[in-house]
């Protein structure tokens, strides 16, 4: 099951608002109070039990006195509150649910028998009213009967279509019988059994083990068993007292939650959520056969910045993997999606006007993370660049001053190069400017985000940049490279060319040479045209397997490939 849109009028903050989810991953963020809460409340209400969220009965699930925005109960204005809800469901893996409607509400009518179909669930409380009325529609046909209504509701309610994590509260006692840790819940019915009869086998050894030192104890106590009976026994064995534990293995890698030091609990039972829901899904009994929604409030918890990437990664590539959809409510911009910025969610409220309500603020476009940054505290300056690097699936990066450089090391990757091949599986990224190295937020993260990692500078920056590598315990030719020759013009990447390429280049564009001399916006663009211009001399040089153009690449090489042995 996965939610589609939301629309929501006069419920709560949400005066006036409507939501499209993407297919799995979704972050929800903004400051306190915008609204996030509201939006898992109103999903909630209608798709769970949940005692947290569920109104009472008797008003069904929006119930108007707390839910009607008080900003307008004061101005004596009292609309209808509405809500619908579009769900898509799959045949197979949400055939609980697909069956019983397709099966049983309409037995009578011929129905198209499609793989995905569309349940929408339309919800009103009106002012007057005690009671929500509510309308339901399955491939675009009105669910009629009011019966059928509340089965198929209570069937959806009771069949754990979402599963959700509060990081920030601990689960009250009501819930303390459903422990999804529980070892017993990750057992078939037929090793449960075996399990049993074992460990009614080994209370029945050591009860008869205790009779023979109950003896001994009595006689120790002498005159005493006059007045007291001695009995030795053991607590049962009860398996659904007993916890797993988790630990994640990628490309050799560990990582142990323990080591994710207070945020430990928290991603365990986040992850333990996760695959409880693809156990749902994946159920042989087809009616409990279900694909829930996984809902996570504030995730990051706990959770230092590098792990709280790490984390929102793994989070990424479960919910793509698993094929399950989940929503999350964060204040982290290490959660928000940098793959796919459309999955980000951004709510937005002002108190001080009139119209309190929240907005979607819109945030499409290449810079779709400045609302985020402004919203969340964080300075673009230190939130731009990390969208490049914050989600890699990799454990190793180089940081390269351009695009033109990173050209370079890809080239030096070829085969062809032999025992002066780069031999670099990790990740490699243009950090846009030596302006972006004297951001130590970008830097630290970096340094704590990845296993191994090396940036190279450009000779002619070093001396602006060094302090600040220093003061972050970089040092040279472990964590940084310099790169370029000691003359003018050559301080670069650049520098590494033979001459005659720059020579080449340099007598065909007199122009732009003198144009590059320039320290003006004009001037820039000249270097970064003639940058352009010897690159593609270059590759032309490649593609003819003129080996001689990479000699002075290669000592560059040898010490990349001694820092990434």
């Amino acid at each position: 099951m996965k939610i589609l849109k939301i629309k929501a009028e006069n419920y709560r903050s949400l005066e006036d608002v409507e939501i499209e989810f993407n297919e799995f991953y979704n972050a929800i963020s903004g400051k306190n109070n915008c609204g996030k809460s509201n939006i898992i409340k109103s999903i909630l209400s209608f798709l769970t039990y949940d005692l947290r969220f569920f109104a009472p009965l008797s008003s069904g699930p929006i119930n108007f006195a707390a839910d009607y925005p008080s900003w307008k109960i004061k101005d004596k204005i009292k609309d209808s509150i509405k809500i619908v809800i579009d769900l898509e469901l799959d045949k197979e893996d949400d055939a609980g649910v697909y069956k019983f409607i397709n099966e049983l509400i309409f037995k009578e009518k011929d129905k198209d028998d499609l793989q995905k179909v569309n349940l929408k669930i339309e919800a009103e409380h009106k002012a007057d009213s005690s009671n929500t009325i509510t309308n339901i529609f399955f491939s675009g046909v009105k669910i009629d009967d009011e019966y059928k209504r509340e089965e198929l509701l209570n069937r959806i309610r009771s069949s754990e279509s979402v599963i959700f994590h509060n990081s920030t509260e601990n689960e009250p006692f009501f819930f303390s019988q459903r422990r999804r840790d529980s070892l017993s819940s990750y057992l078939t019915a037929e090793d449960l059994e075996s399990i049993t009869n074992k460990k009614n086998v080994l209370e029945t050894t050591l009860k008869k083990s205790l009779r023979k030192h109950q003896a001994e104890f009595s006689s120790l106590l002498g005159r005493l068993t006059e007045k007291y009976d001695v009995s030795l026994g053991i607590p049962n064995l009860n398996i659904d007292k007993e916890s797993i534990e988790i630990s994640l293995k990628e490309k050799g890698i560990e990582v142990s939650l323990e080591d994710w030091g207070s945020g430990t609990k928290n991603s365990t039972l986040i992850l333990l959520n996760l695959m409880n829901a693809k156990r749902i899904q994946e159920s042989t009994n087809i009616s409990k056969r279900l694909t829930p929604i996984v809902i996570i409030e504030e995730p990051e918890s706990f959770l230092h910045p590098s792990a709280q990437a790490e984390f929102g990664r793994i989070l990424q590539d479960l919910a793509r993997e698993f094929k399950i959809q989940i929503i999350v409510a964060t204040h982290s911009p290490y959660l928000l999606s940098h793959k796919e910025p459309k999955a980000n969610l951004l709510l937005e409220r002002d108190l001080a006007s009139k119209n309190k309500g929240s907005k979607l603020v819109d945030t499409a476009g290449e810079k779709w993370y400045e609302p985020f940054a402004l919203s969340l505290g964080v300075s673009g300056e230190d939130f731009g660049p990390l969208k490049s690097t914050i989600f890699s699936d990799k454990s190793d990066i180089i940081l390269v001053e351009g695009s033109s450089d990173k050209t370079y090391f890809e080239l030096l990757k070829q085969d062809k190069h032999g025992k002066n091949k780069l031999n670099f599986e990790g990740e490699i990224f243009p950090y846009g400017g030596a302006g972006n190295l004297k951001n130590n937020i970008l830097l630290k993260f970096i340094k704590e985000r990845f296993k191994r990692f090396i940036v190279t500078i450009d000779l002619d920056k070093i001396s602006e940049i060094r302090t600040n590598f220093a003061s972050l315990g970089l040092t040279e030719n472990k964590e940084y490279l310099v790169i370029g020759k000691n003359q003018t013009g050559k301080k670069c990447i650049e520098g590494l060319l033979p001459d005659e390429i720059f020579g080449n280049i340099y007598t065909e564009n007199i122009v732009l040479v003198r144009g590059s001399m320039e320290n003006s916006n004009e001037g820039k663009d000249a270097r970064n045209k003639l940058k352009a211009k010897i690159l593609e001399k270059f590759i032309e040089e490649d593609k003819k397997n003129n080996n001689e153009i990479y000699k002075d690449f290669f000592p560059l090489v040898h010490k990349l490939n001694k820092i990434f042995k």
